[in-house]
């Protein structure tokens, strides 16, 4: 904590009161030596004398005189007491306070969020914790004003700077408003940016006015990163899905669309012509044939595309075998497989994502690497399942710039599958030395959108 914060206030209190306390020990035992002097006073007059004489009226007077200061000095005797007692009791109720303000304190230190306090009075930020000086990081401790010091700095949402009287803190101590998970934008003390989640509310006195007020500043620029990373994986997985279906309409009316035309005016002719020899008749019919099953080849792939049924029914390991070797004889090229660490280690989410990044990997191949041979491996180990794709092809330049203009490998669509299930993609490669690709995830992914 930075200063104290009204205790000083309770010290000067009690220092009065130990005052006051001696002074009345001080009166007491002047008028204790008094009653004393006029008691051997009395006695010297009344029994040491000469000559005897009867009490006259000036005696009488002395007497009761005598008697009052007794009940003085025994009023004041128990008024000091009394005193004494009150300040016993004081001391006690001071020392339980020194306590609790330490074990507020400590409470306050150890909060994991900023605490800040700020008087009325001044409009100075007097007590803090090491959250809240985290939090700005300042590179020296004083704290400043809630209107006037320059180095706090702060945005709205929509960029707009906050202005001194804008601040929770200052809008808690000027109008005694109650501020709850407001969200700025600051400038630290080292010139980093940061997002906090401000809460502040005033502090009143028995008559309602306010004396202070309280801020919590919780450091919520991770959160708030997560969910722009979120935001532009939920963007580039809508632009993916949208992409796939462009692909699909296409194949349907690149692909069955003329094999239906075919279809069609072989039906067609057929009508026209129905005296057709019967050695005619079957040349037209196993055309047709041909064509049908050409469709059932083409509808089986574009299936096959959306949700591959050999991993449902087979699992991924056999799934990524049939894939490999399939893609090897179109290919014609020389192809192995080693999956075996992928057997009953990923969810179905996971498996579904390795699935799609060979796919793509094995896809690159056949299109940019002109390889001769290729291989897919799996290892498991410590919770993460690591495949790798490894071809003998051409290469390219690993230069971030360069195959963002070329824009034909589809690593950044591996890499956002990768991330929805908290994996991540790497590349090794050069020209002329072959591919390299590494996707290592979780073996039990959660899916971040």
């Amino acid at each position: 904590m930075s200063e104290t914060f009204r205790i000083g206030e309770l010290h000067g209190v009690g220092a009065e009161r130990n005052l006051g306390t001696r002074q009345k020990v001080i009166a007491s035992l002047t008028l204790t030596i008094g009653f004393v002097v006029l008691v051997t006073k009395i006695f010297s007059i009344g029994f040491l004398s000469p000559v005897y004489r009867h009490p006259d009226q000036e005696d009488w007077i002395l007497i009761f005189a005598l008697s009052l200061i007794i009940m003085l000095v025994y009023a004041l005797v128990r008024s000091a007491g009394r005193v004494a007692a009150a300040e016993a009791e004081w001391q006690n109720v001071q020392r339980a306070l020194q306590e609790s303000r330490a074990r507020l304190e400590t409470i306050v230190q150890n909060l994991p969020v900023g605490v800040a306090v700020a008087e009325a009075s001044g409009r100075r930020i007097v007590l803090s914790n090491q959250s809240f000086q985290h939090l700005w990081r300042f590179p020296d401790a004083a704290l400043g004003s809630v209107a006037d010091d320059q180095r706090y700095v702060g945005y709205h949402s929509d960029g707009r700077s906050y202005e001194a009287k804008d601040w929770p803190l200052a809008r808690a101590l000027e109008h005694g408003n109650i501020v709850l998970d407001e969200e700025m934008w600051i400038k630290r003390g080292d010139g980093t940016r940061g997002c906090i989640s401000a809460n502040a509310v005033p502090i009143r006195d028995n008559h309602g006015r306010i004396t202070a007020a309280v801020v919590t500043l919780t450091d919520i620029t991770d959160r708030k990163s997560a969910d722009a990373e979120r935001d532009r994986l939920t963007r580039s997985l809508l632009k993916a899905q949208e992409a796939e279906r462009l692909r699909i309409a296409r194949e349907l009316h690149d692909e069955l669309g003329q094999d239906l035309t075919a279809l069609s005016l072989g039906l067609k002719s057929m009508e026209l012509e129905p005296a057709l020899k019967e050695k005619k008749l079957q040349t037209r019919l196993s055309e047709m044939r041909a064509i049908v099953e050409h469709m059932s080849v083409e509808v089986h792939g574009t299936a096959s595309s959306l949700r591959p049924t050999s991993l449902t029914d087979l699992g991924l390991r056999e799934a990524l075998n049939c894939l490999v070797a399939s893609w090897a004889e179109r290919l014609d090229i020389c192809a192995d497989a080693h999956l075996e660490a992928l057997d009953g280690q990923l969810s179905d989410e996971g498996q579904l994502v390795v699935y799609r990044v060979v796919q793509e990997a094995l896809t690159n191949v056949a299109k940019h690497s002109g390889a001769k041979s290729v291989s897919v491996t799996a290892q498991w180990a410590d919770g993460v399942v690591r495949v790798a794709i490894e071809d003998d092809g051409r290469g390219f330049d690993p230069n971030p710039d360069r195959r963002r203009k070329t824009n034909c490998l589809g690593l950044s669509g591996m890499r956002e599958r990768l991330a929805l299930v908290g994996g991540y993609l790497s590349v090794e490669t050069a020209p002329g030395q072959g591919t390299t690709v590494y996707a290592a995830l979780p073996s039990s992914p959660s899916i971040h959108v």
